[in-house]
Formats: structure tokens, C-alpha cells, sequence
């Protein structure tokens, strides 16, 4: 056994079987065609999209660890798909793994040095987090993957890929509703800096890098979760153990959903705080309610949660203070008016985070 099969098995793929060429040449028709119809801004190439997916071996596999079912292994530059699937299924999933694919770069003795969002130093990845969020959020959009609010570790919100990568996914989607969606296709299919530094523009570099940071720790909190789940699924275990487990399966799902509101506030937060100070006319007061106000369509809530409402209410009395120094008039004076218990309640009604309870059962990711 080479060391490159001793790797895949440690990574829980064992090899059943190439792919036929024509189902190759299927999938690389479907993957070219579809990132060339949907990110017409990265001014790509089908011919050279098709050619270089054509050329990938392609293998069904038993996998192990592999939640999608698809796995792309750069050191032979190969993918290996879950026996049972579709053919249609397989042409999907390909979307993603061929995005890693085109994204790696290496040195000219084939360490891997970046793969779109995340650097490596050694065999140590930096962003891998929010380079797996960028992608899938790309391969949703490119194979019409259906948004839906779904429910995980007891936070509902809103996803445009239910299925894989849900939190960190929503938590990239608040992001790039202000920095721009584009940027991010660019640095994520080209592995260049360009999101990452309009980020910092934003954020500052330490609150990036908190950011980022935390999007690597929820990966690694799910996955923790994702053992012991298995562990209680599979393992005949006494009593004791098995109470165990479920105590600290509560204590993962508890840390998950404070990071991700923790996360979540934070990119709220820093971005509303500093562009408030913008704000120097009627025109932009009103740009920066609306701004802040949609916002409200992309989070994630229970019903503990408080701050997005709050927030709002806090820049609304803000905003009319600005708005008297504009004009001397208070006709924007939303808070001044009301009483704040009545306040809290409108903005609950308006803002709507109590209407899509339900619609779907809790998940664990």
C-alpha cells in the first residue's frame, strides 16, 4: 500500500472505482457551464474550465468522514464521490470540489502555499473555515441550491445552502452584505487577497482576524459534535457513558449557538458603529435605516435573542439626533415619540424575527 493510499484511508476514503469517462466529461460539461452562467463578473473561460475538470480523476469511494459525500484530495488532485449516489447528485456536489480544485495554489515542489481564502504554512491552514463557507456559498448559487429557514443547535435563520456549512454560511452572507458579494467570488475562485483586505478596510485587521477565528472554531466545535453523536449512534455504551455524552453534546450545542450570536453581533456591531459616524446628511441618514433595517433578513435568532433589536432601536434614537442637527425639525423622532416598552414590542412586530419559528425541525450539523 503507497503512502498516498495509507492517507485516503486515514481520511476515511477507500477506493472502489474510476468514474467512466463519459460521466466525467458529463460532469465537467454541467460544472463549467454552471459557474460560467453565474459568475459572468470572474470572465470565465468554458473551454478551460471543461478541459481542466475533464482531466481530474474521478473515483467512487466508501467514505467515512465525509458529510457532502464528495471530497477533493489535492495532493493527487482527484475526486472521490460516496457509492449510491446519483449521477445528478454527483454533477452537483462536483461544483464544489471543482472550485477547490481551480482555487490551489502550490510552490514549484507541490506543497500546497493557499487554496482561495486560506493560507497554509507548513500543514497548518489559516481560514479553511471561511474558505469552505466562500465556496459552498458560491456552489449553492451556481447549482440553484433552494434557500430555506432552517433550524440548528436551536438558531433559526435564514440559509442559502441548508445543508452543508448552514452557520457559517449565514454568518458569510451577513459579511458580504457589506462588503459585496463580488469580491468575495473573485478571491475565493483566484485565491488573491482582495476580500480579505476590504474586510480589514471594515473591520480592522484583530476583528477580522477575531472573525475569522471564530468561523475555524465553529467548524471545530460541529465536528467535536459530530463524534460524540456518531460515538452514541454506533457504540454500544453503559449508562453512565452514555449520560455523559449527552451532557456534553448540550455543552457543544450551547458553545455553538453563543459563538455564532457572538459572531454575529460582531459583524453587526463594528459595521453600523463606524458607519454611523458617516452620516452627514438627510439622504445618508435614511440610506443608513434601510441598510440596517434589511439587515434584519439575514440573521439568525431564538427567542433569547435581543441584540439585533436593540441595536436597531439604539441607532434609531441616534439618527434622530443627527436628524434635528440636519434640520431642526423631529419628524424622524421614531423613539422620542413612543415609550420605549411600546418601542420594543412595534420593532419586535416589524422586524418580524418571531414569524418563522417552526418551519422546520432542529438540525444538528
Amino acid at each position: 500500500m503507497t503512502t498516498l493510499d495509507e492517507e485516503l484511508k486515514a481520511n476515511g476514503i477507500n477506493v472502489i472505482c474510476p468514474l467512466k469517462k463519459d460521466t466525467i466529461s458529463g460532469i465537467a460539461s454541467y460544472v463549467a457551464r454552471s459557474l460560467c452562467m453565474k459568475f459572468p463578473e470572474l470572465k470565465l473561460d468554458y473551454k478551460i474550465l471543461y478541459t481542466g475538470i475533464a482531466r481530474l480523476p474521478m473515483y467512487l469511494a466508501d467514505m467515512e468522514n465525509s458529510a457532502s459525500g464528495a471530497c477533493y484530495f489535492y495532493k493527487n488532485q482527484s475526486m472521490y464521490f460516496r457509492r449510491g449516489l446519483s449521477e445528478r447528485e454527483i454533477q452537483r456536489l462536483a461544483v464544489h470540489e471543482s472550485i477547490h480544485h481551480f482555487q490551489e495554489v502550490s510552490d514549484f515542489d507541490g506543497n500546497l502555499i493557499r487554496i482561495g481564502l486560506c493560507s497554509y504554512l507548513g500543514d497548518k491552514g489559516y481560514g479553511n473555515a471561511l474558505n469552505e463557507a466562500a465556496v459552498q456559498t458560491m456552489a449553492a448559487y451556481a447549482t440553484d441550491e433552494r434557500a430555506d429557514i432552517v433550524t440548528y443547535y436551536g438558531i433559526t435563520m435564514p440559509s442559502d445552502s441548508p445543508d452543508y456549512y448552514p452557520l457559517q454560511c449565514n454568518l458569510l452572507k451577513q459579511i458580504t452584505y457589506l462588503t459585496g458579494a463580488s469580491i468575495l467570488y473573485d478571491s475565493a475562485f483566484f485565491a488573491n487577497d482582495k476580500f480579505f483586505k476590504k474586510f480589514k478596510e471594515i473591520y480592522g485587521e484583530n476583528k477580522a482576524l477575531k472573525i475569522q477565528y471564530n468561523f475555524e472554531k465553529l467548524l471545530w466545535l460541529e465536528g467535536k459534535l459530530a463524534e460524540i453523536s456518531a460515538r452514541v449512534q454506533t457504540e454500544e455504551l453503559s449508562f453512565r457513558k452514555f449520560k455523559r455524552c449527552i451532557r456534553t453534546q448540550d455543552k457543544y450545542r450551547n458553545n455553538i449557538a453563543k459563538l455564532f450570536f457572538s459572531t454575529q453581533n460582531l459583524i453587526l456591531k463594528i459595521y453600523f458603529n463606524r458607519k454611523i459616524k458617516e452620516v452627514y446628511t438627510v439622504a445618508a441618514i435614511e440610506e443608513y435605516r434601510k441598510q440596517l433595517y434589511n439587515y434584519r433578513n439575514l440573521i439568525g435568532y431564538n427567542d433569547e435573542y435581543t441584540f439585533f433589536n436593540d441595536f436597531y432601536i439604539e441607532k434609531m434614537t441616534e439618527l434622530d439626533v443627527l436628524y434635528e442637527r440636519f434640520t431642526g425639525d423631529y419628524s424622524l423622532a421614531v423613539v422620542k415619540k413612543s415609550r420605549i416598552s411600546r418601542i420594543i414590542d412595534s420593532i419586535k412586530r416589524i422586524l418580524g424575527l418571531g414569524k418563522m419559528k417552526d418551519t422546520n425541525m432542529e438540525q444538528d450539523w
